[in-house]
């Protein structure tokens, strides 16, 4: 392309959210105490950042399931947020979200809003743009995140990795430290490297990362991922945490497979130990769009279904809110920043040392 694309107005690029921090008269929260005591929604947006806040003001087990394309709508550096607050000790992601945020972080990428309802698909695969809905962003930028950045990592890890198979937690682990020193700090993987929060990926061929294995030039030589490994290894993290006494609490954007991940590894607890007994979450958040009647949800809702499954306990802080996670993520981010303040930080130990989990 020759010039600025008219898609590339500068008006029109998409900017990431980010929580204001300090000294701001605290209305967001003055609000979402409000909507507590509302009705439909609004009721459940209050009660999912009051269930939220008594998760951190607790000493729970915080996971976070990440799916849905909310990195690329900008939702990235909320997560980062989180974690670099000690609100999330365990991360259960898709591999598009542990991925796309590293778009706007590759010199000179932008992501640029377009009109869905308006918007012609096939002038945009002819200028050379992919569609996230109401975004896009350049495919020659993307193509170079798949054979600049993961590519490049796959083939620095065969280069040293001397062990025939490697852990997904151990895998992004090393990624996040690889990103880290090359300038991507501020991604998520390299946050969560920095605060030793793992982070799990069932699907990780399912994107980027998928693509950067299959143009790697030392692919061959790499470790093989051992996905049931890391099931054990989450599962002793689920274990850890619920023998001890501080039990586990999970937060979940969206359903799909890392909330899946994040429910079946803690029932698994209860099979380890003879089925003794359920050791549900004591508390629970989803955030969705998605509707039980058609069999999805991500494994039913949380006050519900998922009682009769040992997952979540009856009577317990169990919160379904159907509401858009790009309207409700930036409210509930920026009350608890109002409410803790701009230095505070959970001091909640880890669920293990990042090296007894790899």
């Amino acid at each position: 392309m020759g010039g600025l694309s008219r898609y590339e107005d500068p008006n029109l690029i998409r900017e990431p959210m980010t929580v204001v921090e300090g000294g701001r008269t605290p209305s967001v929260l003055a609000m979402l105490g409000k909507m507590r005591r509302s009705a439909f929604q609004g009721r459940q947006l209050g009660e999912a950042f009051e269930t939220w806040k008594k998760m951190i003001e607790g000493p729970s087990l915080i996971c976070l399931g990440y799916a849905a394309s909310l990195s690329s709508a900008g939702m990235w550096p909320l997560v980062t947020w989180l974690m670099e607050r000690g609100y999330v000790d365990v991360l259960a992601s898709t591999s598009a979200n542990i991925t796309e945020d590293l778009l706007e972080q590759m010199e000179g990428t932008r992501v640029f809003r377009v009109d869905a309802a308006d918007v012609d698909d096939v002038d945009l695969w002819a200028e050379g743009y992919y569609r996230f809905y109401d975004h896009i962003v350049s495919k020659e930028r993307y193509d170079q995140l798949e054979t600049l950045v993961t590519s490049a990592f796959i083939d620095d890890l065969a280069e040293r990795w001397r062990k025939p198979s490697i852990t997904t937690v151990r895998f992004l682990h090393e990624m996040g430290l690889w990103l880290d020193a090359r300038g991507f700090r501020r991604s998520i993987l390299a946050t969560a490297a920095r605060c030793q929060v793992p982070v799990f990926c069932c699907g990780l061929p399912d994107g980027p990362i998928g693509e950067g294995y299959d143009k790697a030039k030392k692919a061959e030589m790499a470790p093989v991922v051992d996905f049931f490994r890391d099931y054990k290894v989450a599962t002793d993290m689920m274990d850890h945490a619920m023998t001890s006494g501080r039990g586990t609490s999970v937060v979940f954007l969206g359903g799909g497979v890392p909330k899946d991940f994040l429910q079946i590894t803690a029932t698994s607890v209860s099979s380890r130990h003879g089925n003794e007994g359920a050791k549900p979450h004591v508390a629970a958040i989803q955030i969705t769009t998605d509707n039980t009647i058609f069999g999805g949800l991500g494994g039913a809702a949380l006050a519900t279904e998922c009682i009769s499954w040992g997952k979540e306990a009856k009577g317990g802080d169990n919160v379904m809110c159907f509401a858009d996670v790009t309207i409700a993520l930036p409210l509930i981010c920026q009350g608890l920043a109002e409410h803790f303040g701009p230095d505070h930080r959970r001091r909640q130990p880890k669920p293990l040392s990042l090296g007894e989990v790899v």
